[in-house]
């Protein structure tokens, strides 16, 4: 049965004490729905860093509560330097120039142009 006369629910509802609306209630929800601003990091991305915190965690607390594993991984690290040539004296002699270069290049102030120099004035 359909019921098409609205006249009678008009009438209840005029009925009805109600109270008007908090000043503002329209902005505010528009401002919450409509005008809401973009999300400063996207979803996936902090998705991504909690399921790496959460690895790491994880492996932290397999490394602590494994009694060797330290150890054993301690021994792998450096049988692998000892095997690949990274622990003799010219290696570090070179790996300690290359530090030092790559500081004191990145401490260089390069100034910029005459042309750009006037453009920014």
């Amino acid at each position: 049965m359909m019921y098409d006369d609205f006249d009678d629910l008009d009438r209840a509802l005029a009925a009805l004490p109600l109270e008007e609306p908090p000043v503002g209630l329209h902005a505010r929800i528009m401002a919450a729905t409509v005008y809401r601003p973009a999300a400063a990091v996207p979803a996936w991305e902090v998705w991504l860093t909690g399921t790496l915190i959460a690895l790491a965690a994880w492996l932290l607390w397999v490394a602590v509560s494994a009694p060797t594993l330290s150890s054993r991984i301690v021994d792998q690290i450096t049988s692998v330097a000892t095997n690949f040539g990274l622990t003799s004296d010219y290696t570090l002699l070179w790996l300690a120039i290359g530090v030092s270069i790559t500081f004191w290049i990145s401490q260089l102030s390069v100034p910029r142009s005459r042309s750009k120099r006037i453009e920014a004035q």
